[in-house]
């Protein structure tokens, strides 16, 4: 401290800002980067649940499915569509046979065999898990299976959801390939009907597939859906989830900080230079900044209701608003009969920069003033306007995100 102090007192800005450029560059050199811990593929076990549907035949169906979100509590549950197909609105997660949240699905694929359920409420101690790249995935791979054990368990009136009975079990990739217009990992992993819908790990912890299918005329042939099959599904409803950080990777690690280092002495002596011309100019006036104003994409944003606080981007595309998840991208739950099935449409016409939306519904879309868009008709809207699908309870705002 002393040193500072007497820099303070005699010394020149110059000399000041090297000697403070000097510091964050040994800080530089002797900080190591804070990383995101890394959990273990046992405690990843907690980010797994036990799914129950109800099928409509009075029949009760058991499978798996992950967590995910950005952060815990969760509201988002990954698993095959296979799992809840007997009955989309019989579905709840086990936590232990006391103990049931109910869950709705908002998003599923029946070709990729996927289904994103939303749970009634928050859900806690179950940590969202990190979804990977499968494109770096190779054959003979090491991978880990996770899910809850199938016709074993049954011989109680209601299985386990603790997570301490989730089953681990390891093998390799076997081949990759395309099954039906889909990504597939043939694994050699132990699959059984309780493990459908939980996922697929590589060593790191991050989820690559999800466990769909076993091959039952042949030993040791199972199948996983890539998990890039998972992500336009879980984009195009504006949920949030973890990727895994490809460029921390310990082998080019020691070449990634020898370069920033270089980079970082670079910035220094070009600092230096600079900071003694404009003393020796005695220029002491700011300069304005006259850089580029950030680019603005159009957005849509939801204010009350079912999508309240969800941010969707609006691209060229049209975004279709109502309960059929076939036709709408931004899908309600089929029990909102107040909502149409396909509600409305809106767009961003790049040419006349201005928002477009068109109504198809029975009860009416609506501007924030109560008028109602006439049905067919295309209606022009400008950032800051808002509108309601049937009621004021299901609002929604256009505008610009920088």
């Amino acid at each position: 401290m002393g040193i500072v102090h007497s820099v303070k007192k005699k010394g020149s800005p110059f000399l000041k800002s090297t000697l403070i450029l000097f510091s964050v560059i040994l800080v530089f050199f002797f900080t190591k980067p804070a990383m995101a811990e890394t959990r273990s593929i046992d405690e990843l076990r907690h980010s797994v649940v036990r799914i129950i549907c109800y099928g409509l035949d009075g029949g009760m169906y058991t499978g798996s499915g992950f967590a995910v979100g950005s952060n815990e509590p969760v509201r988002h549950i990954v698993t095959n569509y296979h799992v809840v197909e007997p009955n989309l609105k019989g579905v709840t997660i086990l936590l232990s046979k006391e103990d049931q949240i109910n869950a709705v699905v908002i998003a599923y694929d029946k070709v990729k065999d996927i289904a994103v359920l939303e749970l009634a409420q928050d859900l806690y101690k179950r940590p969202p898990m990190e979804l990977g790249n499968s494109e770096e995935t190779i054959a003979s791979q090491d991978v880990y299976a996770l899910g809850f054990p199938g016709d074993a368990d049954l011989i109680d009136d209601t299985p386990s959801g603790d997570p301490d009975d989730v089953t681990i079990t390891r093998g390799i990739i076997s081949k990759i390939s395309t099954q039906g217009g889909r990504g597939i990992f043939q694994v050699d992993v132990s699959i059984n009907s309780g493990n459908s819908g939980g996922p697929l790990l590589n060593e790191h912890g991050q989820v690559i597939g999800i466990n769909t299918f076993v091959v039952t005329t042949a030993s040791g042939i199972n199948g996983a859906v890539k998990i890039e099959e998972l992500i336009p599904i879980l984009e195009s409803r504006g949920i949030e989830y973890l990727k895994a950080n490809e460029g921390e990777k310990k082998t080019n690690s020691n070449l990634l900080w020898l370069i920033l280092g270089i980079a970082c002495f670079g910035i220094l002596i070009l600092a230096a230079a600079v900071m003694l011309f404009v003393l020796l100019l005695r220029n002491k006036r700011k300069k304005p900044d006259h850089s580029a104003a950030l680019s603005q994409k159009p957005i849509i944003k939801g204010l009350s209701g079912y999508f309240a606080g969800q941010v969707i981007e609006l691209n060229q595309s049209d975004l279709k608003i109502g309960r059929d998840a076939k036709q709408c991208q931004l899908v309600y739950p089929l029990s909102m009969e107040e909502i149409s099935r396909q509600h409305c449409t809106i767009y961003f016409d790049k040419h006349s920069q201005s928002f477009v939306i068109e109504d198809h519904s029975t009860n009416g879309t609506y501007l924030q003033s109560g008028e109602r868009i006439p049905e067919g008709k295309v209606t022009q809207l400008r950032p800051g306007d808002r509108f309601y699908l049937s009621s004021r309870e299901n609002m929604f705002e256009v505008c610009w995100e920088r």
